[in-house]
């Protein structure tokens, strides 16, 4: 049966940056594909959210087919909003499964810097429903009514949330590409500006410019000798309503990836060593957390604070700093999380990983599970 390897992957500082998309997907693929010389991808598959609007750029695909000096290939891009990194991922799988192609590349890049706030805002508010819009409703706001409810029926406080936040940060701290790298103090959480009560500015995912590229291989024996093997074994994808009501303690769209995927991969919960978990707000990593069978609802929160889920914890989730702190550009990071999988666990013992990518808030969902061998 055919699988589909992470053969390598390369990811650009995140941050803010004078490039556009054109020319940092450039950057970003060139770099990954002179690591690996001989490596002809057969397809191109390009991730990002709104380039037209940030950046005035379209057709890139094609584009940057050419820049990189690459033959002909079949080059398309991959759009749902903030997952379109793991659609582009999920969409190369089914490509390699199907047998047509042997090799490819997935290029994921949001260059977001360039739209004051303001903008920023009402673009990826977009995402929402016109109802929801109408209602004067934002993305943080949806995120907050998840987080006042869950602190309220579980008996938590903004303490719990100071600890995820901290963690988070302590992890960006040590990740070289993170765009916020900060050892956050309590008094500094606490002091900061509410955005969405009871999410302040540390709760929330800042904008960010950055790329990320990955090489995928049907063929073991091309495969790095001095890494392990890591294969994508389990794809799951749930699509809920844009009309939803937010404020739920579950996502229905998460739930569906995930088991789609321990049934794909043959794994269960208790198998994950390391997640990667999508926490636009903080609160988000939380249900994911729980809506991936990790743990018990309500008590995510609580191994958090215990420090389960440090990077040097049981149960590592967001090693690399999360959306929170490694950065969030919107099309990009649901890729990055595959990459920060792939870099985690070729440096330690985790031999199953685990991510989470959500588009909307909590609408076009990805998960994928990768298994690592020597």
């Amino acid at each position: 049966m055919t699988s589909a390897y992470v053969l390598d992957s390369h990811l650009s500082k995140f941050g803010k940056t004078d490039s556009d998309y054109q020319s940092l997907s450039y950057e970003t693929a060139n770099h990954l594909l002179k690591k690996n010389p001989g490596f002809l991808p057969e397809f191109l598959i390009f991730a990002c959210m709104a380039p037209e609007r940030y950046t005035g750029e379209i057709f890139l695909p094609a584009k940057i087919k050419e820049d990189l000096g690459l033959s002909s290939l079949f080059a398309i891009r991959s759009e749902t909003a903030s997952s379109s990194g793991a659609s582009a991922l999920h969409l190369a799988r089914y490509l390699l499964l199907s047998g047509k192609f042997k090799r490819g590349i997935v290029i994921g890049t949001e260059v977001m810097s360039r739209l004051p706030r303001e903008e920023n805002n009402l673009l990826l508010g977009s995402v929402l429903s016109s109802q929801q819009r109408n209602l004067a409703m934002s993305m943080a706001q949806g995120g907050a009514l998840t987080a006042t409810r869950y602190l309220r029926d579980f008996g938590y406080t903004r303490k719990e949330l100071f600890k995820l936040s901290k963690k988070l940060h302590d992890n960006g701290l040590e990740n070289k590409i993170a765009h916020i790298q900060k050892n956050l103090s309590e008094e500094e959480y606490f002091s900061s500006p509410m955005f969405s009560s009871p999410l302040c500015l540390y709760d929330i995912s800042p904008l960010s410019d950055g790329s990320c590229a990955i090489l995928l291989e049907t063929d073991p024996a091309r495969l790095k000798k001095d890494r392990k093997k890591i294969s994508i074994t389990g794809t799951g994808h749930g699509l809920g309503q844009v009309n939803g009501v937010p404020g739920g303690l579950s996502f229905t769209a998460s739930k569906s990836a995930f088991e789609q995927a321990y049934a794909e991969s043959g794994k269960k919960s208790s198998d994950i060593r390391v997640a990667e978990l999508h926490d636009a707000f903080t609160i988000f990593e939380i249900i994911a957390a729980e809506d991936a069978g990790l743990f018990p609802q309500g008590k995510a929160l609580a191994n958090v604070a215990e420090g389960i889920t440090d990077k040097r914890g049981k149960l590592p989730i967001n090693p690399s700093g999360g959306l929170k702190t490694r950065g969030h550009p919107v099309g990009v990071s649901g890729l990055a999380q595959i990459a920060e999988l792939c870099e985690f666990m070729n440096g330690n013992d985790s031999d199953t990983g685990l991510s989470l990518s959500i588009g909307g808030l909590g609408v076009n969902n990805f998960a994928t599970i990768l298994e690592a061998k020597r």
